[in-house]
């Protein structure tokens, strides 16, 4: 299977090396300022993303990023700078850049970020609601597997690190993947106190939990209700009566 081709652009060769290093399963074309990139982009080629310095001799990175854009809106750029600012990171999103990292930095969420890209235009996502889309595709999953859904099970599902789907998860929610996941089960919990006679020892065992203790302590701290409080102020008539 041939490696997919990534173009970089930067001109600190240090960087250019640990990209190489740590990031082994693509084929890097190099260039070391903007004008050379620029050229090479402009002719018939199959580079689905660059990786973009922001400070290079010549033409800056900003400028190459709003050019790339105009010539060719379907190619993902990751910017990469040493010189952080608020100014310059508001300037790459403003001009459609897909992310932007600070150096050095962690060559395992560069790595996680670059196949999460290439993923989305594989499967056809749209990347500017990308992040959207997999944390749709998470809750829906999680909704359905409240017992074994795990952050490491959605993360090989999704061929991404779990810090890398933790922190996606929480950009796009209030709550955390551990948070929304424990909201699914007491809502399934609430549903079942108030619509059917399962006694609390079944309804904990569908819940994933080995013991009714650990269930009605969550519940209560989560509601400020025990169980059974909760099904006799909340439950249809007939359940609230019923006596199993």
């Amino acid at each position: 299977m041939l490696s997919e081709k990534i173009v970089v652009v930067d001109d600190d060769r240090r960087v250019i090396k640990s990209i190489e290093v740590g990031l082994t399963e693509y084929e890097f074309i190099i260039f070391n300022e903007g004008k050379s990139a620029l050229e090479f982009l402009q002719k018939p080629n199959m580079i689905k993303l660059v990786l973009l310095d922001v400070m290079m001799p010549g033409i800056d990175g900003l400028s190459v990023l709003e050019e790339i854009k105009k010539m060719k809106k379907d190619i993902s750029v990751i910017m990469m700078t040493a010189y952080s600012s608020q100014d310059i990171a508001v300037s790459a999103l403003r001009n459609h850049a897909d992310d932007f990292f600070e150096k050095p930095f962690d060559m395992g969420e560069l790595k996680d970020k670059i196949r999460y890209i290439l993923r989305g235009k594989e499967h056809g996502i749209r990347l500017s609601g990308d992040k959207k889309d997999y944390v749709a595709r998470i809750k829906s999953f999680i909704k359905r597997n409240y017992t074994e859904t795990t952050l490491e099970h959605i993360s090989d599902e999704l061929c991404l690190s779990p810090k890398y789907v933790s922190r996606m998860f929480n950009e796009v929610n209030d709550l955390s993947f551990r948070e929304y996941k424990l909201k699914v089960k007491m809502d399934r919990a609430k549903s079942l106190l108030i619509t059917t006679y399962l006694d609390i020892n079944e309804i904990s065992i569908d819940l994933g939990y080995e013991n009714p203790e650990s269930f009605m302590r969550i519940f209560k701290r989560m509601t400020k209700l025990t169980p059974t409080q909760y099904r006799k102020k909340f439950g249809h008539k007939r359940i609230r009566n019923y006596q199993k």
